[in-house]
């Protein structure tokens, strides 16, 4: 499959899938991209690799134009905070495809962590990010103490990610794997943090 076919194919999946799904805005003036449109740069662009907002929006834009002609006459802040605006929708698409196209063993899953820092550490003390959620705690691999959050992941054999939390820095694994392991079965293994 081409690339141009496989943009039309997702466009064609996530625009049926939404059509099934409650209203996403209750009022307000309706977007010039639609909300199909987006998740779909979305989706290719993260096939494609492509991992800022600023180089999606300018590749597609560039090379794509001719299937999404509204995004010519956006500015890439706009269509920035509208793909931050469909997290809801990006949730529930990621639990229907869980539930319905994916195939896993869900009696087999990995449970682990990694740091996502918010700031330079020598910033810390005056880092405005994430505030009330941010905090100190240390990184394994780096061997160092970074200003952050968590994320702490639940992947299913072969590889799928089946539930995912963010917390504080100095918030252990285990309270909050014991938080994302409830009504699970089979075998959940971790490292020894």
């Amino acid at each position: 499959m081409d690339l141009s076919t496989f943009i039309i194919t997702v466009f064609c999946l996530v625009d049926d899938w939404l059509e099934g799904e409650p209203k996403l805005r209750q009022r307000g003036p309706h977007p010039e991209l639609a909300d199909s449109e987006v998740l779909t740069i979305e989706i290719v662009g993260e096939f494609l690799g492509i991992d800022s907002e600023k180089n999606l929006f300018a590749h597609f834009r560039r090379h794509y134009g001719e299937f999404f002609p509204a995004l010519r006459e956006v500015h890439r802040t706009t269509f920035t905070r509208q793909a931050a605006n469909l997290w809801v929708a990006k949730e529930r698409l990621w639990q229907h495809l869980l539930r319905r196209e994916i195939s896993f063993d869900p009696l087999l899953c990995l449970v682990d962590s990694f740091p996502i820092p918010v700031c330079r550490f020598a910033r810390a003390y005056r880092c405005r990010l994430l505030p009330e959620e941010s905090a100190f705690g240390y990184d394994e691999i780096n061997k160092q103490t970074f200003y952050g959050l968590r994320a702490h992941l639940r992947v299913c054999w072969p590889g799928v990610i089946v539930g995912f939390s963010l917390a504080p820095a100095n918030v252990h694994e285990l309270s909050v794997a014991e938080g994302s392991l409830k009504r699970t079965k089979g075998w959940n293994m971790a490292d020894r943090n």
